[in-house]
């Protein structure tokens, strides 16, 4: 059996998650959210480091954790047509499948709560007493990087490992050896600096399924 590893934003989902809560701070207004959405693209296209595009757009508008998890629960109702599917067909064959995220954990395992039991892996902010976003925690090596997290897991996925994702953040994890292959899904954002790696890429899930299986045989 394999390790499926997912990315969230513009892979589960159409959009990026941290940009749907940030637009839910009052007085947020489309200049800022302008602002976020660039600084989004610089990190997934590989001209920003991560933990300074998160660092940036959290800064912009600090986000409340009541709203995080909301987000999430909202997003069940909005995933990538035929994803739901997809992941539990992968674990009746008996393939694990895990989501490797840079937003937020609380928003994922909202999400995806049949996951939520170790299965998520994602940034995990410092929340105040009254849920208010405090700061990264630097104990957290997703808050540096996927890669930094996924390696801080240790060999604890069966091989092999097939990585799905949109970003450069995603290649990382292939470049670093950290997934044996990796698939560039591009239904929602196509990142011509990953794309142009040559690695196999699909528009939607029909085609993921087709090239999972492939990988798989």
């Amino acid at each position: 059996m394999a390790t499926i590893v997912f990315d969230f934003d513009s892979t589960l989902i159409a959009e990026e998650s941290l940009e749907l809560v940030l637009a839910r701070v009052p007085g947020m207004d489309t200049a800022r959210l302008e602002r976020i959405a660039a600084i989004t693209r610089d990190g997934m296209e590989g001209r920003l480091p991560f933990r300074d595009s998160l660092e940036q757009r959290v800064a912009i508008a600090a986000p409340k954790r009541v709203d995080v998890v909301a987000v999430g629960r909202e997003l069940r109702a909005a995933l990538t047509d035929g994803a739901s599917a997809l992941l539990d067909d992968l674990l009746a064959a008996g393939h694990a499948v895990e989501i490797v995220s840079g937003g937020f954990a609380e928003l994922i395992e909202a999400c995806f709560p049949r996951l939520a039991d170790g299965h998520v892996h994602a940034v995990r902010p410092l929340w105040g007493d009254d849920g208010a976003f405090v700061g990264l925690d630097d104990a957290d090596p997703f808050a540096t990087s996927k890669v930094a997290g996924v390696a801080a897991l240790g060999p604890a996925w069966a091989r092999p490992i097939i990585g799905v994702g949109d970003g450069a953040t995603d290649l990382a994890l292939f470049d670093a050896g950290l997934v044996d292959h990796f698939v560039a899904y591009v239904e929602h954002a196509r990142r011509e600096t990953v794309v142009a790696r040559g690695v196999p890429t699909v528009g939607n899930i029909a085609e993921l399924r087709a090239t999972l299986a492939t990988l798989l045989s």
